[in-house]
């Protein structure tokens, strides 16, 4: 793709490397290639806790998206966490398309078989939970409206073959503009694929109907009246608009990020863009890490993607915002979006992977300077962390990307992202739900990737660029450079 001629400003001239410290100096022998860093042992390998989400609402209140939103951080987080739906349990034996005559309560048999259906569903994700080790939830996803099915899910629950907590989470909106555009988006459900829209509405606000005439919203009283455990629930009111807290006490890590989490989702339609920062000056010389301007080729992609991106802009939509880290490089790109943006916000943990020690390293030079290092970096790139002060590894990076997510998850403006190879593979990974040790290995490639809001989650859409060079260096051989 084109971009419009620019001047390149004058640059700085390239971060001077440092002299690493040689293998002696930071006692690099082969002991290094078993060596378990701090994160090594991962909490979830240690806490022992078995954990229950159990969604209740009425349909299109917003479930299944905040379902698979708390699927996707507690794995991205390193949790063990498996989403168990009770309508894709029916579709799976044949009641795919049912109409709203079959949610109706008066409905003697189709209600026998919607409860069949839902406690076979517990029985799944209890097998599961029960058979899993370490800090591990089990998401509950129905409708659970009744106050009599919630009491038999708890009564399952407490005679389950190991000790589990459950959670009930109950989303309430009567925002109507949200329930119509959450309308439209369930229009996309299996059940109604193939159908007339019009008459498919028609359909589902039948089924909600049907619902309403049994809902029984979650009450304290009732929460009080349950003696062991201890009923324990969160309400989310008009998509993250309020957020109501009962009985969940502070010892349990799980539940605080569901809070946090919870405190920050919303229903709200925008879309993430993350674009790969340009080529360095410091990447012209093959030299690692470092703050060095944009290089020609860096200077010549960045002007490309930018121009990508303000064609690309809703100008229905308010500004979007602009996130980057604080090196040269990402401010000249953010910079650059300055006139449509909102706001232009600095992040540190945007910024690129820190190699320690390593920082300054030349192209080529980690495998045959280091051999020990490499070895220990390709044996585990999640948890591998450079050595020195401030070398990070993957896992590291992770951890301090959690407030720039809730950041992201809390905005209802459009966001930009200008970052490098390390940190879009962490993002990649969070809103495609990757299991967090595969983050390392997501594939990155010069450009943009779109995210924007479906029924379930977001639905990516990837822009390549092929002008100028992005910076995607990373020395692991002679002669042999990767991302990140």
């Amino acid at each position: 793709m084109g971009s419009p001629s620019h001047q390149i400003p004058p640059s700085p001239p390239a971060t001077p490397p440092h002299t690493p410290a040689s293998a002696s100096t930071i006692g690099m022998d082969p002991a290094a290639v078993s060596r378990r860093t701090f994160y090594s042992t991962h909490f979830s390998d240690v806490v022992q806790e078995r954990i229950v989400i159990a969604m209740v609402g009425l349909p299109a209140r917003g479930k299944s998206y905040m379902s698979k939103a708390i699927v996707r951080y507690c794995n991205f987080l390193g949790v063990s966490c498996r989403l168990f739906n009770a309508g894709n349990t029916r579709r799976s034996r044949g009641g795919a398309g049912a109409d709203a005559s079959f949610f109706d309560p008066e409905n003697a048999s189709s209600r026998a078989l919607k409860e069949q259906i839902a406690m076979e569903t517990l029985e799944q994700l209890l097998e599961w939970l029960c058979n899993s080790t370490g800090l591990s939830c089990g998401i509950f996803d129905a409708t659970n409206t009744t106050r009599a099915r919630r009491e038999a899910l708890l009564e399952r629950c407490r005679r389950a073959p190991q000790p589990v907590s459950v959670i009930f989470l109950e989303t309430v909106c009567n925002d109507e503009a949200i329930l119509q555009q959450n309308y439209q988006l369930k229009m996309r459900n299996e059940d109604y694929e193939g159908k007339d829209e019009e008459q498919a509405l028609l359909d589902f606000i039948q089924r909600v109907k049907a619902y309403e005439k049994v809902y029984e919203p979650i009450t304290d009283e009732e929460a009080e009246a349950t003696a062991y455990p201890p009923m324990r629930y969160i309400r989310v009111v008009d998509a993250g608009k309020k957020l109501v807290v009962f009985q969940l006490d502070g010892d349990s890590i799980v539940c605080k990020w569901i809070v946090q989490l919870m405190n920050a989702i919303h229903l709200a339609p925008r879309k993430l863009t993350i674009a790969l920062a340009g080529e360095s000056l410091n990447d012209v010389s093959g030299i690692r890490g470092g703050d060095s301007a944009l290089s020609e080729e860096g200077y010549r992609y960045a002007t490309a993607v930018t121009e990508l991106v303000k064609q690309r802009i809703d100008t229905g939509r308010p500004p979007p915002l602009v996130l980057a880290g604080t090196l040269q490089r990402y401010e000249q790109m953010a910079d650059m979006l300055r006139p449509i943006a909102a706001n232009v916000l600095p992040f540190r943990p945007l910024n690129e992977l820190c190699f320690g020690l390593l920082e300054g390293l030349r192209a080529g030079l980690l495998c045959h300077s280091f051999p020990a290092e490499h070895a220990a970096r390709e044996a585990d790139k999640l948890n591998y962390r450079y050595p020195g002060v401030g070398g990070q590894s993957y896992f590291d990076l992770i951890m301090q990307m959690q407030s720039i997510l809730m950041t992201i998850e809390a905005s209802r403006r459009d966001i930009i992202i200008i970052c490098d190879a390390a940190v879009s593979r962490v993002l990649l990974g969070y809103f495609e739900a990757t299991p967090i040790k595969n983050i390392p290995e997501v594939p990155v490639a010069p450009g943009i990737v779109e995210f924007t809001r479906s029924h379930s989650g977001f639905v990516r859409n990837d822009v390549g660029v092929e002008t100028g060079r992005s910076s995607m260096l990373t020395m692991v051989g002679v002669g042999q450079a990767s991302p990140a």
